[in-house]
């Protein structure tokens, strides 16, 4: 976890320059291989907990997070890159200012969520009978030892491929967490984590771990005095919603960070595997306050995850950053992904410097973008009247190669459509979305069931949203994303989403109203 909060410390977006060499992990022999270990091998983890916390990432967005070959570097929000001597698209490409580049960011964090999710499991698995024979009662960390099997190591690797990582860089990744201390090696014995199970009521789950794993694999730890755990793991007797969620804070040189990030991942029979990745932050020191947001959305391209040919998924990411002026600035990613390549559309909007991108980008399964287009707006008078826009693209959209990615729209399939009644707009009356002091140019929102207030639960959101007031999109424009049922449409409730001044989030009920379209 060190490298995730890491890598969200320095805000930065990265970019790979490496060239793969050949893939043999989809060989016959590697097939064959990997389905003799899965069938002749039992999984290490207890059969009545997940086995996966997130839908497979395309390895076209995902590279190997050490190793060779990478180059990663700082990307400034605040660059005028117009004002640069080359064409503003060459400029922007240059700078790694590229959609492309934003869901490799998004991808990266969901991996270093998820990178120890195996391990977890497997450590929770030794004292699961025991926790689950004590509900409420927290179960010491070291109570049993859980010797690492070659079939737990399997799942190291089937875990890394999930996330994206051919299979010679699965065990390359692995290996290398190993001797960094973050990953056991095979025959070595781990204590079990500190870990309370409950049975949850909830409308959504059925089961409730929470647990603190050691910084030092192999290192018992004690109940939390406080109770407070580092993680938790909630889902329902059929395995098929799951809710995994870290909570870190840490303080480095007079500035301190305070992480919460969550994943909440729904696989259902007939319906379009689906994760939803949240990441809220906050930065205080110096006298500099600084907050963001992160939602990052994907789902399966099928229906039948055996048809989802080359791991494909539609995409969306948004970035919510609020400096320390409280000036906003957001970035919204939309697209259709696969391990050979993928499509994406790019908004980048900075109200508060008056300026803004948008991008359309095609990129093959290097990750290597082969398409580039940039509209670009900036205004010199407070925003009131923008520049003409300059207009700039390299290479040509080449439909042949990626007409099954391409779209515009880029709906999420869910069970249903949703959309706000009456949609968000200036002449909204006071406790819409999109109007009230400091939410005219950009508004988020969940959806609640009917009863459920997430000032309480906060975890039981059935769908977000977001309002955005760009000046040169032809007005105020939402998107919503759902994924309740059909039935709780018509009670469902609209809470706005913000962050206070201490970073903590605050909820309040709207008086807008969703139907089906």
């Amino acid at each position: 976890m060190t490298r995730f909060f890491t890598a969200i410390l320095a805000c930065a977006l990265v970019t790979f320059s490496c060239k793969k060499g050949k893939d043999d992990s989809n060989t016959p022999e590697a097939l064959l291989l990997r389905f003799l270990v899965r069938n002749f091998l039992s999984s290490g983890i207890n059969s009545e907990l997940p086995n996966n916390l997130a839908v497979a990432i395309p390895r076209s967005i995902r590279k190997p997070s050490g190793g060779t070959g990478r180059s990663a570097r700082a990307i400034n929000p605040r660059s005028k890159l117009a004002a640069q001597t080359k064409g503003i698209a060459e400029d922007t490409l240059e700078l790694g200012f590229a959609g492309q580049a934003f869901l490799n960011y998004g991808t990266s964090l969901v991996s270093e969520i998820l990178e120890s999710y195996k391990l977890d499991l497997a450590l929770i698995s030794g004292a699961y009978d025991k926790a689950k024979a004590s509900p409420g009662v927290c179960i010491p960390g070291g109570s049993e030892q859980v010797r690492i099997t070659p079939e737990i190591e399997e799942e190291f690797f089937l875990g890394m491929e999930r996330l994206g990582l051919t299979r010679d860089e699965a065990k390359d990744e692995v290996f290398r967490l190993q001797i960094s201390g973050n990953l056991p090696f095979v025959g070595q014995s781990v204590p079990s984590p500190a870990m309370v199970y409950n049975n949850i009521s909830s409308r959504e789950y059925d089961v409730e771990i929470r647990y603190t794993v050691s910084e030092t694999v192999g290192t018992a730890i004690a109940c939390p005095t406080n109770n407070q755990f580092q993680k938790l793991i909630r889902f329902n007797t059929e395995k098929t919603r799951i809710f995994s969620s870290v909570s870190r804070s840490l303080s480095v040189f007079g500035v301190s960070l305070s992480v919460d990030a969550s994943i909440k991942y729904i696989t259902e029979a007939g319906k379009k595997d689906k994760a939803v990745l949240n990441i809220k932050q906050v930065t205080n020191g110096f006298g500099i306050s600084e907050k963001s947001t992160t939602r990052f959305s994907f789902e399966e391209c099928n229906r039948d995850t055996n048809a989802n040919a080359n791991n494909c998924v539609q995409l969306a990411f948004s970035n919510i950053y609020d400096d320390a002026n409280d000036n906003k600035i957001t970035t919204s990613v939309k697209g259709r992904t696969n391990d050979t390549g993928g499509y994406v559309l790019t908004e980048y909007i900075d109200n508060g410097n008056f300026y803004e991108y948008y991008l359309e980008e095609t990129y093959d399964q290097n990750g290597d973008i082969d398409y580039f287009y940039v509209e670009y707006y900036e205004s010199l008078d407070s925003g009131s009247t923008y520049e003409p826009a300059q207009i700039e693209q390299l290479g040509n959209l080449d439909l042949g190669k990626y007409g099954d990615l391409y779209d515009t729209n880029f709906d999420f399939e869910w069970d249903v459509f949703v959309q706000l009644v009456p949609a968000p707009a200036a002449v909204n009356a006071a406790g819409r979305i999109g109007n009230g002091t400091g939410f005219t140019e950009y508004d988020a929102f969940v959806v609640m069931p009917a009863g459920v207030n997430p000032n309480s639960f906060p975890d039981e959101f059935i769908g977000w949203g977001e309002f955005f007031n760009n000046v040169n999109s032809g007005g105020p424009v939402h998107y919503i994303d759902f994924y309740g049922d059909e039935s709780q449409i018509a009670g469902a409730v609209i809470w706005r989403y913000s962050l206070d001044s201490n970073g903590n989030e605050v909820f309040v009920t709207r008086t807008n109203t969703i139907n089906k379209l």
